[in-house]
């Protein structure tokens, strides 16, 4: 009985002896033998190993085969473990599903050497998403989960913590629109974006691996604005445009593929320390003007905006 058939044998086992019947067991009934592994079955097939009558060379590349083998195992299951506890609490994970048993199979495939921790979590959570709305993930995640690393996957953090909101408002001072993007503003703080670990050199290699669009020369801009009043909603604070142009405002020098959109929503963000000032001074070297002191003080409660306008 080889390494994965005792793996399989010890996790039923468990199965039925401590009765894990949890939502991890529901994710590797599809991609058998992941449940319930522990140190149990590794100890059981060295014992078996042992006893029997390979040659010692054998005995040695079998034990060692079979350590490799737990570790790729108990990545998988960290990574299942993780999308079972991240998902929404109604998701289904049987077969039932709808998730494309042979894009489960590939992807916790590649898993299986992943062991970072945040990278882990990544991995998790998008697999938790692709069960909560099977077909979800784009093709080329798997490729790209696979050969992020960790300090590209801090970098990506930085990256989605970088949020603005922009408000457009008409002229009695009522929202027409609020929208939230992510504004990246490279020229003019590379030395400041450097000391957060954006360089050019990673900006660059994550725009190879297909989570992003760099620009440095032109950088990105927001369309279809045809409000005159617009303000941008920056960590609790508010800039006013003075004017902006043909309909546009600057958006910054990163924009999101379709998979970097995939990965930062289940991203966590964190707080970029003085990053409205980087903001205005991109908006500034792109020759749109900002108020010295905006007429309005915009108020987000979770997903809710509100905007009331100052007395003078």
């Amino acid at each position: 009985m080889g390494i994965l058939e005792k793996a399989g044998e010890t996790a039923l086992d468990l199965a039925k002896n401590e009765a894990v019947l949890d939502k991890t067991s529901n994710i590797m009934s599809m991609l058998f033998p992941y449940a319930g592994l522990t140190q149990k079955a590794l100890d059981m097939y060295i014992s078996d190993v042992e006893k029997s009558d390979m040659p010692s060379e054998s005995k040695l590349i079998a034990v060692l085969n079979a350590k490799n083998t737990i570790k790729r195992l108990k990545n998988q299951k960290n990574i299942a473990e993780i999308a079972s506890s991240t998902a929404k609490d109604d998701t289904d994970f049987t077969e039932k599903s709808g998730v494309n048993r042979e894009w489960l199979e590939r992807f916790m495939e590649s898993a299986g050497f992943v062991s970072d921790e945040m990278v882990q979590m990544m991995w998790g959570k998008i697999l938790g998403k692709e069960f909560e709305e099977p077909g979800s993930t784009p093709f080329n995640m798997i490729r790209i989960l696979s050969e992020i690393t960790p300090a590209y996957a801090q970098a990506f953090r930085k990256i989605c913590s970088m949020q603005v909101v922009t408000v457009g408002l008409n002229e009695n001072g009522v929202i027409k629109f609020a929208r939230q993007d992510v504004v990246v503003p490279y020229n003019k703080n590379e030395e400041k974006l450097k000391e957060l670990g954006l360089t050019f050199g990673i900006l660059s290699e994550l725009e190879t691996l297909g989570l992003i669009k760099f620009d440095t020369l032109g950088g990105f801009v927001s369309t279809g604005i045809d409000e005159k009043k617009v303000l941008l909603y920056i960590d609790g604070k508010t800039l006013e445009f003075e004017e902006h142009t043909e309909n546009e405002v600057p958006s910054g020098n990163v924009m999101l593929t379709v998979a970097g959109n995939c990965l930062k929503n289940i991203t966590p963000k964190e707080v970029i320390e003085g990053y409205s000032e980087l903001v205005k001074k991109y908006i500034k070297n792109s020759q749109v003007k900002l108020k010295d002191h905006s007429k309005y003080h915009v108020i987000r409660d979770g997903d809710t905006i509100h905007c009331e306008k100052l007395e003078q």
